[in-house]
């Protein structure tokens, strides 16, 4: 192992941060200290670094490294050095040296050429003077999908469910779009001002049943953008990095303003404490329980929570949600009026056909169905197998019938 002088390395890193540093005075100083035997280099990193990009940029250049840490630190070691990377209030970076032995022996002290490149990789990708991202921006970097308000979309393509649309209605759109009225209600009932509308609300049932869907509506009722959070988009290998992920869509939200952040499958993030579940859900679940309760209820912001196992919740996540509402498979005449929206040429008695033989499918499989029946009919019109130009309810009986035997 080849060291480096400890002061050969300081005139290196000082040469190339020096010229980094040359075009502008906002970028941070990096300090040196010496103790003993031991080097400390320490540097802050600006508020809008990448934290996931700066541990990366680290592991690419050292080897053998560990991570440990939480959600407000990480630290990255070998048996060289230790850096910690923190974040309370301002981001840092520190790095310290420890007593380097080779078979036993003591062999000096100073740094490799490797962990002088990983220290002014460091300072370069913390402190990045790249344009600050707009929020919506961060969001679709960390892999959020925005659903800005579509005109187009309306109850009329969520078939049933009509108690359902009636409490969102009552319990979300009305106190989004009426605030001032609300807040004046509470003011002469109150002792204690607090608002009275719903600031998390969950949604529950089986996936296909219009979850999604009605979160949709609601934004293009409001008119507010929906922001959707995939479980993906969070979850991550790496030791800190869904926490992070996580806090960082919900600063990136407040910021955006006036919108519906909707978190999907809830459940991967707040299963229960009661159950067995790995340390790195236990803090994911500890940062969703805290950004919940600082959620800023603004004219039209609103949390909304997805899950089809709500049973599997942790109960301090479920008292955090003001609303429940649910979404059971349809009923024989929702899913006549769900097929009606997709094979709308065919006759009522058909519709009822269908419904009658599609028992425990979601409106999804229904239009999954529709979808196949369609594809098939083409193929036999290409095939000369089909005089009429669209499907028979024969047709969208075999593909119920295939769908059923999956």
């Amino acid at each position: 192992m080849t060291l480096i002088p400890y002061h050969q390395a300081k005139e290196i890193i000082e040469k190339e941060i020096g010229l980094y540093r040359s075009n502008t005075e906002q970028l941070p100083e990096m300090k040196f200290e010496r103790e003993g035997e031991t080097t400390k280099i320490s540097f802050d990193v600006l508020s809008h670094a990448d934290w996931y990009k700066l541990i990366i940029s680290i592991t690419e250049v050292l080897e053998k490294v560990t991570l440990s840490g939480s959600s407000r630190y990480t630290i990255l070691s070998n048996e060289r050095i230790n850096i910690t990377l923190s974040d309370f209030g301002k981001k840092s970076f520190g790095l310290r040296t420890k007593p380097i032995y080779e078979r036993f022996k003591h062999i000096g002290e100073g740094l490799t050429s490797q962990d002088v490149e990983a220290i002014i990789t460091a300072y370069k990708v913390g402190n990045s003077l790249k344009r600050e991202s707009s929020p919506k921006e961060k969001l679709s970097q960390l892999g959020v999908r925005i659903y800005e308000a579509d005109q187009n979309l309306s109850w009329d393509h969520l078939a049933g469910y009509e108690a359902a649309k009636q409490e969102i209605k009552d319990t979300i759109i009305l106190p989004l779009l009426n605030k001032d009225l609300y807040e004046k209600i509470t003011q002469g009932t109150r002792k204690y001002h607090e608002s009275n509308r719903a600031k998390a609300v969950l949604f529950e049932g089986p996936p296909g049943t219009g979850k999604t869907t009605t979160a949709r509506i609601i934004g293009r009722e409001v008119e507010v953008p929906l922001i959707y959070v995939p479980v993906e988009s969070i979850v991550s290998k790496w030791y800190g990095e869904s926490e992070q992920r996580l806090a960082e869509i919900f600063d990136a939200s407040a910021e955006l303003g006036n919108s519906l952040l909707f978190l999907d499958e809830i459940d991967a993030l707040g299963l229960s404490r009661d159950q067995k579940v790995h340390e790195a859900t236990r803090r994911v679940l500890s940062v969703l329980l805290r950004k919940i309760d600082g959620f800023e209820t603004n004219d039209k912001t609103m949390l909304i929570g997805a899950t089809n196992r709500k049973d599997d919740l942790d109960p301090a996540l479920l008292s955090r949600f003001d609303v429940s509402i649910s979404f059971p498979y349809p009923t024989v005449v929702e899913r006549s009026a769900i097929f009606a929206n997709y094979a709308k040429h065919l006759y009522a008695s058909d519709f009822e056909t269908l419904a009658k033989h599609s028992e425990s499918l979601s409106g999804r499989n229904i239009k999954d169905i529709c979808e196949h029946a369609e594809r098939r009919w083409a193929s036999r019109i290409i095939k000369g197998e089909a005089l009429e130009e669209l499907p028979s309810l024969m047709s969208y009986m075999a593909s119920l019938k295939m769908k059923k035997e999956k």
